[in-house]
């Protein structure tokens, strides 16, 4: 387990130094769990023409190889004129730098709006820029498996199990009972590079229109549906957690329009929606019980959400465009 340095004004300098780029200002979030650690802070200009938010993202030195691989798939959609936000070089002409002794990335954010309710316009681009994305990563031919596989979900329902109400527990074990089942049936779904996470710190739109993506610490190769998935799972749910009908339809549709689902991701579709939703609970599980010594997140994320995402995409979800 990760143990990052603290995210304060003198460590973010000494940060800086590595780039030519100004002061460290005013920090505005940070959040630790336990495998990465985010900052969002303002800069403040006195060596350059360079100013306003920036984003750190931290991981643990072991995942190094991820961020290398994380910085190669921006690179390669910012080349092609997917909407993201290219990480910065520093001094050296590298992306990756360290903080303390962890290997770090740094992006200068866009100006835009992040959006906070889901409406349909909303749903339209994240369909697109997600159908886009995985259609343009088709000759990114770099690899690296999912950090949030079938093996750390497994690692995670031992340590949680003991901790867990007894409905809690016989849930999150048939979720995993479920998706080892679909992993053995070795699906013919397509897969490639994915973005891993889409929540709302990570868009900015200009009005309707998504101007970029940020935050890629999560990038991995995996099947594209779970990028699809944890999607929909974030944008098209109602206050209860059922997926609302067209905020569902126009998110698929976009996405559809870009790279056509196949019939085998339409079989298997729901058993994604609820690995997906299941990923987060226990993640968010795992992050609420820290441990002893462990930064708390000045942003926390109720883990509750998504177990109750979970129990309504078991219950019932939308079929995939034909």
């Amino acid at each position: 387990m990760a143990s990052f340095l603290t995210s304060d004004i003198d460590n973010l300098q000494v940060f800086l130094n590595q780039y030519s780029l100004g002061d460290a200002d005013r920090i505005e979030a940070t959040y630790t769990a336990r495998t990465h650690h985010t900052c969002r802070f303002q800069l403040k200009n006195t060596q350059s023409s360079v100013s306003g938010s920036f984003l750190l993202v931290v991981v643990e030195p072991a995942a190094e190889e991820r961020l290398a691989f994380s910085a190669a798939l921006i690179e390669h959609l910012h080349n092609r004129d997917i909407p993201i936000t290219p990480c910065l070089s520093n001094n050296q002409n590298s992306y990756i730098s360290l903080f303390g002794d962890s290997p770090a990335l740094l992006f200068k954010l866009p100006e835009g709006q992040t959006p906070h309710q889901p409406d349909l316009a909303t749903c339209k681009e994240i369909g697109a820029f997600l159908g886009k994305m995985h259609a343009g990563s088709q000759d990114f031919f770099l690899s690296y498996g999912n950090p949030r596989s079938l093996v750390w979900l497994n690692l995670a329902t031992e340590e949680l199990l003991p901790q867990l109400a007894t409905g809690d527990a016989a849930l999150l074990t048939e979720q995993l009972i479920r998706f080892k089942h679909t992993i053995d049936s070795n699906p013919d779904l397509p897969s490639g590079a994915l973005i891993g996470t889409l929540f709302s710190d990570q868009l900015f739109f200009r009005g309707k229109t998504l101007q970029a993506v940020t935050g890629f610490y999560f990038s991995c190769t995996d099947w594209l549906l779970f990028d699809v998935a944890q999607a929909v799972n974030e944008w098209c749910c109602d206050e209860h957690g059922e997926l609302d009908r067209q905020l569902t339809q126009a998110l698929l549709c976009a996405y559809h329009s870009e790279r056509q689902f196949t019939a085998c991701e339409g079989q298997y579709w729901q058993d994604i929606l609820c690995f997906s939703a299941t990923r987060f609970w226990v993640s968010r599980l795992l992050t609420s019980r820290p441990s002893e010594g462990e930064a708390t997140p000045s942003t926390a994320h109720d883990p509750e959400e998504y177990q109750h995402k979970l129990q309504r995409r078991i219950t019932g979800y939308y079929p995939l465009p034909c």
